[in-house]
């Protein structure tokens, strides 16, 4: 039986050569070969970049250059509205997927029945050095369903998902740091069966000038207001994300986060036992504390 068009989407914008160019090949190189590469260029003022995408000849191919940088999610939107394929996989320009990815997730989505599926990963730095040799997640709906609270629990750039998902949850929405945990929560919240591949399959570049390494306190407190509201997921909007984000309470808790942060670097550098007391006045310490212990344990489960 001949296996059915996959469409892989990405964006690119700051990415180096190197970076991008290992990126495309780890696809191009995939075990399953009946797919469609769909590469939104972000950056249109970088002519590298574009010379980068250029040099490929491949018919799989197919990249679109914005006509000015509009961000991750319209890129990503855009892409998915140009997809031929039956199956959606997401890819960062970044990272690398292993060989066997695309035919390891489609049979797995298909063996299992699922809408969503993603894989384990490695952690990288951006000189390839394994940083984690492997990251485990959840494997089955119930288990990613129990610990969502706490943090996604399938990994953005390994997703693979039924094209008709996307189509029937309007795509991304416009919720900042956290598009990818939004689309989960209202996946779930529409009785789609999640799973994860019980096996590395790809390698998760961590960028020191990545996006959630450079707003990691605006991401967290996000994605705990939307954790928050998960169970009426459908009905926050955008506009209530926005409002919440420039709201005094937000300022207030990103602050507290802020300060709690700081006396945790001063403890780490002197051991003074005053810093863990003030810690312990701060609300965030708690929150941090049970979040720690509940992703040591979903890498158990």
């Amino acid at each position: 039986m001949e296996k059915p068009l996959i469409s892989v989407i990405m964006s690119t914008y700051n990415e180096s050569k190197y970076e991008i160019k290992n990126c495309i090949e780890s696809v191009l190189y995939q075990s399953y070969s009946n797919f469609e590469f769909i590469i939104i260029n972000d950056n249109p003022k970088d002519e590298t970049l574009k010379k980068v995408l250029d040099e490929y000849t491949d018919s799989r191919i197919r990249v679109y250059c914005n006509k000015e940088n509009v961000g991750l999610v319209k890129s990503l939107n855009y892409a998915l509205s140009i997809a031929r394929g039956l199956f959606i996989v997401r890819m960062d320009a970044d990272d690398i997927s292993k060989r066997s990815r695309i035919e390891d997730e489609f049979n797995y989505l298909v063996k299992n029945n699922l809408d969503i599926v993603g894989t384990c990963i490695e952690l990288i730095d951006e000189n390839d050095n394994v940083i984690q040799s492997e990251m485990r997640l959840p494997q089955n709906n119930s288990k990613i369903k129990l610990f969502m609270r706490w943090g996604s629990c399938i990994a953005h750039p390994t997703w693979m998902v039924r094209t008709e998902v996307y189509k029937n949850l309007n795509g991304y929405r416009n919720i900042p740091y956290c598009e990818d945990y939004d689309f989960i929560l209202r996946a779930i919240k529409s009785g789609y069966k999640l799973g994860n591949v019980p096996k590395v399959e790809l390698s998760y570049r961590v960028r020191n000038n990545g996006i959630s390494g450079s707003n990691k306190e605006e991401q967290f407190l996000i994605r705990n207001y939307l954790a928050k509201n998960m169970k009426k997921i459908n009905v926050i909007t955008e506009d209530d994300v926005d409002s919440y984000i420039i709201s005094n309470i937000f300022q207030l808790r990103k602050n507290r986060l802020f300060n709690y942060k700081c006396l945790k670097e001063k403890y780490k550098s002197s051991r003074n036992i005053k810093y863990i007391i003030l810690m312990m006045l701060n609300t965030c310490f708690w929150r941090d504390l049970i979040e720690k212990a509940t992703l040591k344990l979903r890498q158990m489960v």
